[in-house]
């Protein structure tokens, strides 16, 4: 019997966010400025089809990672994931996601968040992350995503892009949030804020 687990990562995985800490982690005071971008990124969202969320998160990344090299945040990541992200971890969950990757399952961590920061720890596990990601040119960050952020109906896309779903006896989905819904839907076994833990 073939099983696929797939979780979110923050406040499912975690106790707390990770987008905004990891932020003020690499920036420190300056993590501020990227809140400057958010008005007037807020009244283009508004007069856009695009997602008031997605704007308002490009903006702040644009402000705040434009024209900074490639090679420097992915190395703020690694150390965020060393120094920060074993903190945030809630036990529960992690000995559910470390039962699926122990009984064989396939395993994936899918976020929201830049997977930057996450990739390292998710590898001890030999998990893959799925997630949001910046976009680069020639080694400099443009400020941009890369693709669309990975919430809602794109999770559900980059899943289904990254794994062959009917190859899946069972399907197990945790997430915390309306960002969710979509990933969960997917599953035969939908877990939301640990309403309950499933047998298996």
């Amino acid at each position: 019997m073939r099983s696929l687990a797939l979780f979110d990562f923050d406040g499912t995985l975690t106790t707390r966010d990770t987008f905004l800490d990891f932020h003020r982690f690499f920036w420190g005071s300056r993590f501020f400025w990227g809140f400057l971008a958010l008005p007037v990124a807020a009244v283009r969202g508004s007069l856009s089809l695009r997602l008031g969320r997605d704007s308002l998160k490009e903006a702040f990344l644009t402000r705040l990672w434009k024209g900074v090299p490639l090679e420097e945040y992915l190395a703020g990541a690694l150390r965020y994931a060393e120094n920060r992200v074993e903190g945030f971890l809630a036990p529960l969950p992690v000995s559910v996601f470390l039962r699926h990757v122990e009984r064989g399952h396939d395993v994936y961590v899918v976020t929201a968040s830049l997977k930057d920061w996450i990739e390292p720890w998710a590898s001890k596990y030999g998990v893959p992350v799925v997630g949001t990601e910046m976009e680069s040119e020639d080694g400099i960050l443009t400020g941009r995503m890369r693709g669309a952020n990975c919430r809602g109906a794109e999770k559900a896309r980059r899943i289904a892009e990254a794994v062959d779903l009917r190859g899946y006896d069972k399907i197990y989905a945790y997430g915390n949030s309306v960002g969710d819904r979509e990933m969960l839907l997917l599953a035969d076994e939908k877990v939301y804020n640990w309403d309950h833990v499933p047998m298996f």
